[in-house]
């Protein structure tokens, strides 16, 4: 009997160890490959493909125009271009690319898909895309996005209660390398918002944020800091496939836009963190920064409580100001560090961050004003918060 139990153990663990290795060893294809001049090779094997294109924010974008809200919005979409088959195998290879974290997608006979060659994948809201990064040399763009041989934070996804909104809620935080050995320092903390559609885990997948922190900290251009990245759809306990309910994320729902909310419940995640955390409780060891919707409520929160961060900024999204602006003047009588508003010269938030510039300077309030090429796209998020890191705290 003891034989035959072990026998059928056996037999099962065979059959699970088959069942695991059937999961496959991968197509077999390299792609994408970087080659030595930093041009990129995409290759995908199917005979009877009739077209397929590889679609990606490194090839020149396409304007598209749609509606929201009322408002006419203008995305910049990745371009498209066509790849040549030979043998059933379909190839296509770039430009030379500078360092940077580029994102894409193939078209297989107008059906959007995966690189089934690639494991290395974002979500941004519901959408998904292969990414990879190129580094041409030590402190591009591309570097600072990439994992290095350097002391790492730690990254932690976090419940907490949020009394003001009647549910638990989740936020990632990062805190710096040392921070679990220097038991007796208290750090400051960086706030950073996501946009329309997004979640906690929008910054640290999408905007590369813990890579760039852990870099800048370790080159010496950023101060240690803790890094808190919380949910800003005030509806949404969390990401989609760790919340309660099973929801399909969208940035088309209106309630989604709402700062109000978060404006009121803001503070919850600050006794948080204060209440769990070795951080530092003055104005000048707290800075606010959001990009998009993120932005606006970065600007609304430091208009609410005008003394509670030191350091704003607003990428690609702002409040814009009103004729005569009392909030925006109790937010300068407080002395912030930094009120910092960062844009591309595409984007369709651009006229509202240079009235808000411009009505500043009128008043004679200390701003500092950021321009970048490109749109509303996570390629300028992705700079403006290397740039606004190295400011902070110092």
């Amino acid at each position: 009997m003891k034989r035959f139990f072990f026998l059928a153990a056996s037999l099962l663990w065979g059959a699970a160890s088959f069942a695991q290795q059937a999961l496959g060893p991968g197509t077999g294809i390299v792609s994408p490959e970087i080659n030595a001049d930093n041009t990129v090779t995409f290759r995908y094997y199917n005979p009877k493909a009739i077209t397929v294109q590889v679609s990606g924010d490194f090839l020149p974008s396409q304007k598209i125009t749609y509606e929201r809200d009322g408002r006419e919005m203008v995305w910049d979409a990745p371009g498209k271009a066509d790849m040549v088959e030979q043998s059933g195998l379909w190839t296509y290879t770039t430009a030379p690319l500078e360092g940077e974290l580029y994102s894409y997608t193939l078209y297989v006979d107008d059906q959007k898909m995966m690189d089934p060659s690639n494991i290395y994948q974002n979500r941004d809201i519901a959408t998904w895309t292969n990414i990879f990064t190129i580094s041409t040399e030590k402190g591009d763009k591309g570097w600072y996005y990439q994992v290095n041989d350097t002391p790492h934070g730690n990254v932690s996804k976090i419940w907490y209660d949020s009394p003001t909104l009647g549910m638990q809620r989740r936020m990632t935080v990062y805190t710096p390398a040392g921070y679990e050995k220097n038991t007796k320092k208290k750090y400051p903390v960086l706030y950073l918002l996501h946009g329309s559609g997004g979640d906690e885990d929008a910054w640290s997948d999408l905007g590369r944020a813990v890579q760039i922190l852990d870099n800048l900290i370790a080159e010496g251009k950023a101060e240690p800091m803790i890094m808190v990245m919380p949910n800003g759809v005030y509806f949404n306990q969390a990401a989609p496939g760790v919340a309660v309910n099973m929801f399909q994320p969208t940035m088309a729902n209106i309630r989604s836009q709402s700062t109000a909310e978060i404006e009121e419940s803001f503070p919850d995640i600050i006794k948080y963190m204060e209440a769990n955390y070795r951080v530092r409780k003055d104005m000048g060891g707290r800075a606010v920064a959001g990009l998009s919707m993120g932005g606006r409520q970065s600007a609304a929160l430091s208009r609410e409580y005008p003394t509670m961060f030191g350091y704003v900024g607003m990428f690609s999204g702002v409040v814009p100001p009103a004729e005569d602006d009392k909030e925006l003047a109790a937010v300068f009588a407080a002395k912030p560090k930094l009120y910092w508003i960062a844009c591309g010269k595409t984007d369709g938030v651009m006229k509202n961050s240079l009235l808000l510039k411009e009505y500043c300077e009128s008043k004679g309030y200390p701003v500092e004003f950021h321009e970048s090429e490109g749109g509303h796209i996570w390629r300028n998020w992705r700079e403006y918060l290397t740039i606004f890191a190295q400011k902070l705290f110092k």
